[in-house]
């Protein structure tokens, strides 16, 4: 236990686990695993466990996983409490001659990468620190999947040429974390949103007692990607606002898929399904593995249809989303807030592949999947998505023929609106509402970098939805026989790492590894003026282009070029966000009484 990094507070000692370096892992860090930050009592809202309030004398174990909160097929153990959380650091022990700074340049790092990371350690020193700037991880899963170890989170701090803390926080998912209404199955006055709930209660703990652990109180990074993102943007908007000024979402915004009323006709069937797979038993009573279980039948039921269940609903007053999105932007650039943040933002290039029906042939399979996606789509609506999006069947110029370079034919039968319904569903459900939080955000005064990440993976040779994790994290265990995506995953770290340690979020344009241009919508503002384009408008970074080693093929690609936000892609976003208010609330016309669109 001597060589294990320990902290100690008030009596209450938390013991965790030393990974030194090596080539995959360039820097030697401190890990802590399954710290108990709060308990979760079912369908209750979380009780924080201070360190502090521990019993004293109490040691901690915090080197091995912890079990993670339940969700149906986990790979590992579960509980249902306490709801935990993990820390990663640089190690604090170790000395500058512990690290790899290859030179070979064949791991992603060599030469003068090796020695500004060699250099950068050094002059960390050993000594106890609380100036670290503090990462804070919310894992996707569609809100009723994943845990805190999703991703790699070693391996993003241990290639940072900069020094970060990570924290990465569970949460209760599905049935337990997004229960919405009420039935005679379910407690009464169930409280919802838990799951939202549960995160700020995590905050708030890492805000008290980080720097016991060596973070920067005062420079947080909320960081998610897919429903850790929608989540980190509904923090965003909460009129009570998280001490946090830099947020990274990652496929995912607060207006993404769709946010109901706890009273909308799906909200009430899908409580109601669970009741009848639950037995009509209590749910509050119920065994975990049959809650578990019962829950993942009735989003099974769902699945094809992308209409999950047990997804965020609007909360009303106090809440964690207190009313439509749409109108909690009004509020937020109303407060002046927004131009105190700085974010980073993007998508995927092929969003909607892994959710789209694949076998779907005809035009009316196409309405039918979007009308019962929007139930408040008209047929004026249906009409004008046709529009936009050309059928492959009738328009020979149709830019949603099914080629052979995504999803091709030559491997699998993919109907002939496959294409046409992903690209569609992937605008609709993430890039254009990542795009409208950009554009918002920018025009309000908010530091703003948008990305795109274009590498192709298996099994549709795209890039699909959650494809860019590894890159990120620069996550050797997946991407080490893949040079080109290894070059990619070197500029995507450094960015992301850069992000969070500077304290105001700014990039350096100095830098040839750091250079980001600042989004600047290209689009008018809410008043519906056209906007006289700067420079730099629309501009965004493109990670990948052109590799295809993820998906068997052996070309590199460009790790990372700039472009523009095209014509027609502004023309798909006015479309989307002209009826965004179609999947908030009870899906009502009018419903958001002011919001900035182009």
């Amino acid at each position: 236990m001597s060589s294990s990094p320990t902290v100690t507070v008030n009596g209450c000692t938390v013991v965790g686990a030393f990974q030194p370096a090596s080539a995959k892992y360039p820097q030697a860090l401190d890990i802590f695993h399954g710290i108990p930050f709060a308990s979760a009592q079912r369908f209750s809202p979380a009780v924080a466990m201070p360190l502090d309030g521990q019993a004293p004398g109490l040691v901690i174990d915090a080197s091995r996983p912890a079990p993670s909160q339940p969700f149906p097929m986990a790979p590992h153990a579960t509980a249902e409490d306490p709801l935990s959380l993990n820390i990663v650091r640089p190690s604090f022990s170790a000395s500058a001659s512990a690290f790899v700074a290859a030179g070979d340049g064949d791991d992603g790092i060599g030469g003068d990468d090796g020695d500004v990371l060699t250099a950068a350690i050094a002059a960390a020193g050993g000594a106890a620190r609380r100036d670290l700037p503090v990462v804070i991880y919310v894992h996707g899963g569609a809100f009723n999947f994943g845990f805190p170890a999703e991703r790699d989170l070693a391996s993003f701090v241990a290639w940072g040429r900069n020094q970060v803390l990570v924290v990465s926080i569970s949460y209760r998912l599905g049935a337990l974390g997004f229960l919405a209404g009420s039935t005679e199955a379910t407690p009464k006055g169930v409280n919802l949103n838990l799951g939202l709930r549960d995160q700020r209660v995590a905050v708030e703990w890492v805000r008290q007692w980080i720097g016991e652990f060596g973070g920067d109180v005062d420079d947080i990074t909320l960081w998610g990607s897919s429903a850790g993102a929608h989540s980190v943007g509904h923090h965003m908007l909460n009129p009570s606002p998280l001490p946090f000024r830099k947020a990274i979402l990652e496929s995912g915004s607060p207006t993404a898929r769709s946010i109901l009323s706890p009273s909308h006709p799906r909200s009430v069937a899908q409580l109601n399904e669970l009741g009848m797979y639950a037995n009509n038993q209590p749910l509050a009573s119920l065994p975990i593995d049959d809650l578990i279980q019962s829950s993942f039948t009735v989003y099974a039921m769902h699945h094809t249809a992308v209409t999950w269940p047990f997804q965020p609903v609007i909360d009303g007053p106090g809440g964690a989303v207190p009313d439509l999105p749409l109108n909690l932007w009004r509020d937020l650039i109303s407060s002046g807030r927004a131009k105190e943040l700085s974010i980073i933002t993007g998508f995927c290039s092929h969003e909607g592949t892994s959710f789209a029906p694949q076998h779907a042939s005809t035009s009316a399979e196409f309405r039918s999947f979007f009308q019962k996606l929007i139930p408040s789509f008209s047929a004026d609506d249906l009409d004008a998505l046709e529009l936009l999006y050309p059928d492959p069947l009738i328009d020979p110029d149709s830019p949603y023929r099914q080629p052979p370079g995504i999803g091709g034919p030559q491997k699998r039968p993919y109907g002939a609106q496959f294409r046409r319904i992903h690209e569609a569903y992937g605008h609709y459900a993430y890039i254009c509402p990542i795009l409208h939080t950009a554009h918002t955000l920018s025009r309000a005064g908010a530091r703003v970098y948008v990305y795109e990440y274009a590498a192709l993976s298996s099994p549709f040779k795209a890039a699909s939805h959650s494809d860019q994790p590894p890159a990120v994290t620069h996550d050797l265990n997946v991407l080490e026989f893949t040079p080109g995506l290894v070059a990619v995953a070197k500029e995507m770290n450094h960015r992301w790492v850069s992000f969070c340690s500077s304290p105001s979020g700014k990039l350096d344009p100095r830098d040839e590894d750091e250079r980001w241009p600042e989004f600047q919508s290209p689009l008018g503002d809410d008043s519906g003026s056209s906007a006289v384009p700067g420079a730099g408008a629309g501009k965004l970074l493109v990670f990948g282009e052109g590799n295809d080693e993820a998906a068997g093929g052996r070309n590199q690609g460009t790790p990372v070029k700039a472009r523009t936000l095209t014509e027609r892609e502004l023309e798909q976003c006015r479309f989307w966000w002209d009826r965004m208010e179609l999947s908030q609330g009870m899906g009502e016309r009018g419903a958001a009484t002011a919001w900035l669109r182009a």
